[in-house]
């Protein structure tokens, strides 16, 4: 998925690999139960699971090659680009996803487009970053109001997400946390949701929009509550609570709970075609760039490569380093519209709101939490549909991919291929054809059931 893979053909081979792993027997790959482990929890060997998701998966690349049953019509679509480096940080904690066919990952059906992306934050370490790039989104689908309240779906799964993680947390004595960003784009309508200091920013007709408030010790409201709970707020190099996180919400810190609780806010919005790009970043990028100069970089870099927008994430990074920024720096850009015509940006914004600004004072230092994670993760990243990779590669990722708004598949007329717009049959497909696909009702998949009470043991810092 990180070597440019279309987003429509890495979106079916995730479904298809998933439900072909779901079908085998994964007894085998059980651990053995613990005495302490009363939560009734089965945990899988992880380098044994990943063996079998790579054997299927080449198993079913190796078959598409041959007979490819997936034919993508013509469709518009949104440029995205990313770039992300690991900066003078010792280790890279950022995660981001990108599902630009979130349908066709999740065999939605009679739905309108839908795209989802986020970015993660991990402080004391990856593992809650990790946990929440994979997880997340699995969750909200999940949501009962899913269907007709995406927003709020948005926040329950952030809840859960939460709340799962401080249980991993406790198994496996993990000290870490992760703010976090997302927005779910269903149609002409968008939807944000967030924890902590990561943010989005909306770009209409040149000016930048403001769509949330991160959670920040410093503001009147977090400070009350955390006050009230018998926490306090105190100046150390920066704003922290408990004089320790200098964010106030996150997913994990267990430790810092209920000071730091997992409760997203969300906000929605309604896409009238006057919309130019979204900018989703973690604090690294905004505590050195305000909205103003991030839209006068992409302005700059537009005109002067004619419109090319591959390269204008790289270009935003490059901008908050040279600001002074020394944290993980992970960018995503999505144009809501083609920006290959003349790009008209006014250099004076009227944009007058300082929440996105900020400063580094902690000369590099994990200025979230000064503890570290119990165990080494691979520093780098990648897209989603989830992030993976291992260590020794560079500390920086750079994608472009395209978001679909009216996209449609069609299938060859062979009929030994599954349609993947229709419910699963009740006969077993072979490996050649395209894996049955679990159709979901009302917003809640089939496979679910299948799943649940399913968690994954990290027997390697490889393989997650």
């Amino acid at each position: 998925f990180s070597s440019n893979c279309p987003s429509f053909l890495a979106a079916a081979l995730a479904r298809a690999t998933s439900d072909e792993v779901l079908q085998s027997d994964l007894s085998a790959h059980y651990l053995p139960k613990h005495v302490d482990n009363a939560d009734g929890i089965i945990q899988i060997e992880t380098v044994k699971l990943a063996r079998l998701v790579f054997s299927k998966l080449h198993e079913i690349c190796s078959n598409w090659v041959k007979d490819f049953p997936l034919q993508p019509k013509p469709h518009r679509y949104y440029e995205t680009s990313i770039h992300a480096i690991k900066n003078m940080r010792r280790k890279m904690e950022d995660k981001h996803v990108c599902i630009p066919d979130f349908n066709m990952l999740f065999n939605l059906e009679d739905q309108e487009e839908q795209a989802y992306f986020a970015v993660f934050d991990g402080h004391g370490g990856v593992d809650a970053a990790i946990y929440a790039s994979i997880h997340l989104h699995v969750n909200m689908v999940h949501q009962e109001m899913f269907q007709h309240d995406p927003a709020e779906a948005l926040c329950r799964a952030f809840r859960v997400t939460d709340e799962r993680f401080v249980q991993k947390a406790a198994r496996e004595s993990l000290r870490c946390g992760t703010t976090g960003v997302v927005t779910f784009i269903r149609g002409n309508m968008l939807h944000v949701a967030w924890l902590g200091d990561s943010q989005v920013m909306l770009v209409r007709r040149g000016q930048a929009v403001e769509l949330m408030k991160p959670h920040k010790p410093d503001r009147e409201d977090e400070k009350k509550r955390i006050e009230a709970l018998g926490g306090c707020v105190v100046w150390f190099g920066a704003w922290r609570v408990n004089g320790s996180l200098s964010v106030s919400r996150a997913i994990g810190d267990a430790e810092h709970k209920p000071y730091i609780c997992g409760d997203a806010d969300s906000a929605s919005t309604v896409l009238d075609g006057s919309e130019d790009y979204l900018i989703l970043a973690c604090d690294g990028f905004y505590d050195t760039v305000n909205p103003d100069e991030a839209v006068k970089v992409v302005a700059d870099h537009l005109k002067e490569n004619n419109g090319d927008s591959s390269m204008v994430a790289h270009k935003l990074v490059a901008s908050a380093r040279d600001a002074g920024s020394s944290d993980n720096i992970t960018v995503i850009v999505v144009f809501l519209r083609d920006m290959n015509a003349a790009v008209n940006v006014s250099e004076e914004s009227d944009w007058t709101e300082n929440s996105f600004q900020g400063g580094q004072e902690d000369s590099g230092e994990d200025k979230e939490n000064h503890g570290d994670c119990k165990r080494p993760w691979p520093q780098h990243q990648c897209s989603a549909p989830a992030d993976l990779g291992y260590d020794g590669r560079v500390d920086s990722f750079t994608d472009r991919t395209s978001l679909s708004i009216g996209s449609s598949i069609n299938l060859f007329d062979d009929q030994g291929y599954l349609d993947l717009t229709k419910p699963e049959t009740s006969t077993p497909q072979s490996a050649k054809c395209l894996p049955p696909i679990q159709v979901f009702s009302p917003g809640i998949p089939k496979s679910a059931s299948s799943i649940h009470g399913l968690t994954v043991k990290n027997e390697s810092p490889e393989c997650t």
